[in-house]
């Protein structure tokens, strides 16, 4: 049986490694900076609730933002810049925050792994109570960063296919991870659902004010019968000290039945977004007759004639050098997509 908690979504402010930072040097400042500031928030979020709160969140790219902003410098720079290993010396605070309070913290970084020296990963990540790295989710979509799936075979041949959707057994339920824009290809959660996923952690850097990333979050949630959080950045810091961004605000705590339960819509700091998770409710539910029960009544075999290639994998063996890369690679799907008849052309751009 698994006791009822409390999750702790903490929505942080970045300060951004943008184009004009100099060098790594400057770059590990940077990411340390972050990183103390969004510790610093766990723990007066902790405050006297210490061991009430198992789960603490944070945003996607909370140590670093984006590389957005990138237009003069190549990829390799963003990698030895703002990259890290996970686990690795960079995030070392963050485990021992972990072991200290004795909850899992859920988080994402821009992640650099020896074996692929030339490329990142947008990586989510689960630690757990002892301070360990027990989930590592490297994102597969993406309009901007590199993917597992520009080299699949060889990654699948190093990693295995289970790595691709991992999900953590664990003694708050069974944990999936996925970031931001990912929340909109109904795939991704629903491989983790067919696994068992519970809880489904959202790390983001989205925009609340856009419906349709709201109604796609309470979607994933409802359709797979799993708790999701979604930790939103508080915002950015600018050169002149304001907070800008209109990705900022909006975290909120979902239940298996696609309701907003906890939401904190402002931007800027807040540990305030925090509620109750109970799996053992959740399991009754996937357990019960209700017909809306949705995973019980799935029929996956009618799906798998109408699957097939879309943007390809395998795409760079060599790593991409610039997002320029990838849009002329989705250019080149949608052309293919319209030579085969499924999607039309428009009769005016």
């Amino acid at each position: 049986m698994i006791a009822r908690y409390q999750a702790m979504a903490c929505q942080t402010i970045v300060r951004p490694i943008t184009e004009d930072v100099a060098d790594r040097k400057a770059g590990r400042a940077i990411i340390r900076d972050n990183l103390d500031a969004a510790i610093s928030l766990m723990w007066k979020g902790l405050g006297n609730n210490l061991g009430a709160v198992k789960l603490v969140t944070f945003p996607e790219m909370f140590l670093t933002l984006a590389p957005v902003g990138w237009r003069n410098r190549a990829s390799s720079d963003w990698l030895d810049v703002a990259c890290m290993e996970i686990p690795g010396p960079e995030i070392q605070p963050l485990l021992d925050a972990a072991k200290e309070a004795g909850v899992f913290i859920a988080a994402n970084a821009y992640e650099f792994d020896p074996k692929w020296p030339a490329r990142y990963f947008n990586c989510s990540f689960l630690v757990d109570p002892t301070g360990e790295v027990i989930l590592k989710y490297r994102r597969t979509h993406s309009p901007i960063t590199p993917s597992p799936h520009d080299f699949l075979d060889e990654y699948i041949a190093e990693c295995g296919a289970d790595s691709l959707f991992p999900v953590a057994d664990t003694e708050l339920g069974r944990i999936a991870m996925f970031p931001c824009m990912e929340v909109v290809f109904p795939e991704v959660a629903r491989m983790y659902a067919l696994q068992g996923a519970e809880l489904l952690i959202n790390p983001t850097n989205d925009s609340p004010d856009f419906p349709g990333w709201v109604a796609c979050k309470q979607a994933r949630a409802m359709e797979n019968n799993c708790y999701l959080i979604s930790t939103n950045a508080g915002g950015w810091v600018s050169k002149r000290g304001l907070l800008e961004s209109t990705n900022a605000g909006g975290t909120i705590m979902i239940d298996y039945m696609g309701t907003i339960f906890q939401e904190h819509k402002l931007p800027g700091e807040s540990m305030k977004a925090r509620g109750l998770i109970d799996i053992e409710q959740l399991r009754a539910h996937r357990h019960s007759p209700s017909a809306l029960n949705f995973m019980a009544q799935l029929r996956t075999e009618l799906y798998t004639g109408y699957t097939k290639t879309i943007t390809p994998p395998n795409c760079f063996k060599d790593p991409m050098h610039d997002h320029a890369e990838l849009r002329k690679l989705y250019k080149e799907v949608m052309e293919r997509m319209t030579e085969d008849g499924t999607f039309p052309k428009p009769a005016h751009d």
